[in-house]
């Protein structure tokens, strides 16, 4: 039971408690709803735990149809619609059907996050660990506080809190265009140009083929005759000519 000043664990820990899978699953609704550890992972399972064990004795007495048993479970079902964990003309079996997730998203940490009254899930369980969140009249200072359907409607900055002002920086950035005095942004319109005159089109020139040069009449009369290959001497065989052959080429060149 526990006393006020040593009250009891509010959680059962898990029976084995190096799972990897358990494990890897608790992270990420850790950091899904921005929770503080695995804890308050497990306070949620045990509170979907708790009332599935009594939906479970309260099917098996169906039989029966007692008016204690059905008295029991019109009241565990009235309690679980006003909640916002089921919706209303739900069954015993819609019960065991839960699965965590509906338990994390009805505590005021997430609710706060999710009716845009912080940037992040963190940053929502900083305002209300620091009192600037309330549910009406009532400042709440309880991240894991389970809302009843009745009450989402009246979550709010307190009043006191100096997150009232639409420009306060701790604000969401969104809130800034929500407010009466934002100022109205216009859309930018595009200038045109003016267009400039277009240049007339400077005509094309066709370049000329140049046309065959034509033969006279003398160049056509004489037969082509085959030029001898000039073949140059290298300066060794020009140092060992004799005076006769160089008698000779002076002759043909002046020839």
């Amino acid at each position: 039971m526990g006393s006020q000043k040593f009250p009891g664990k509010k959680y059962e820990g898990p029976l084995h408690p190096w799972r990897e899978d358990r494990i890897k699953s608790e992270r990420e609704l850790i950091k899904k709803y921005g929770l503080k550890n695995h804890k308050e992972v497990w306070k949620a399972k045990t509170f979907l735990r708790k009332r599935r064990t009594q939906a479970r004795a309260l099917l098996a007495k169906v039989g029966a149809a007692t008016p204690q048993s059905k008295k029991e479970s019109e009241q565990l079902l009235l309690n679980m619609t006003k909640m916002g964990v089921l919706p209303m003309g739900c069954s015993l079996d819609d019960v065991l059907a839960l699965e965590t997730e509906a338990i994390l998203s009805r505590r005021l940490q997430t609710l706060v996050y999710l009716k845009g009254f912080s940037s992040t899930p963190y940053q929502a369980r900083q305002l209300i660990n620091h009192g600037h969140i309330g549910i009406g009249d009532r400042k709440i200072t309880v991240p894991g506080y389970m809302v009843h359907k009745d009450e989402e409607g009246l979550i709010t900055y307190t009043l006191r809190s100096p997150l009232n002002e639409i420009s306060h920086p701790a604000r969401p950035k969104r809130d800034m265009y929500r407010g009466e005095g934002a100022p109205a942004v216009k859309p930018e319109t595009p200038v045109e140009k003016p267009l400039k005159a277009e240049e007339p089109a400077k005509p094309v020139l066709k370049e000329e083929k140049a046309e065959p040069k034509k033969e006279t009449p003398e160049e056509q009369t004489q037969p082509d005759t085959p030029k001898e290959p000039v073949t140059e001497k290298t300066a060794h065989e020009k140092k060992h000519e004799t005076p006769k052959e160089s008698k000779k080429k002076e002759t043909k060149e002046g020839a």
